[in-house]
């Protein structure tokens, strides 16, 4: 499925919180410049015409969540769980978050050179 994808999504690892959806946290699992997809181990009450408001708790940085505006472009139900893909609409951390994703993009790039990756050592996450 990756490879369909217009957008070049990253592997990274974040809590996504957002009780209108679910009442446990979930866990992103990836994430492009314009979307993310979400896992969460519980099922969730998904509206796909509704938006919602979702708290990403990044790992790599340590600063305040990003609160972001998202509607789920698709999801899936397996074994009591829910994943959900989401676009991210115009939001309050817009900004924020294409400056995360661009940190992403240039590590990658960094790696394919010499293996070197941005961490912010006051990670919210160990």
């Amino acid at each position: 499925m990756k490879n369909q994808r217009i957008q070049e999504r990253y592997d990274d690892f974040a809590r996504v919180e957002c009780g209108e959806l679910c009442i446990v946290s979930g866990a992103l699992t990836d994430i492009s410049e314009t979307g993310f997809k979400a896992e969460f181990n519980a099922p969730c009450t998904i509206d796909s015409e509704k938006e919602y408001t979702v708290l990403l708790r990044l790992s790599r940085i340590s600063t305040e969540p990003l609160e972001l505006t998202v509607r789920p472009a698709w999801y899936d139900f397996n074994d009591g769980k829910t994943s959900i893909g989401f676009s991210i609409l115009h939001s309050k951390d817009t900004a924020r978050f294409a400056s995360y994703v661009k940190m992403l993009k240039d590590d990658k790039k960094s790696e394919e050179n010499n293996g070197v990756t941005s961490f912010d050592s006051e990670s919210l996450f160990i």
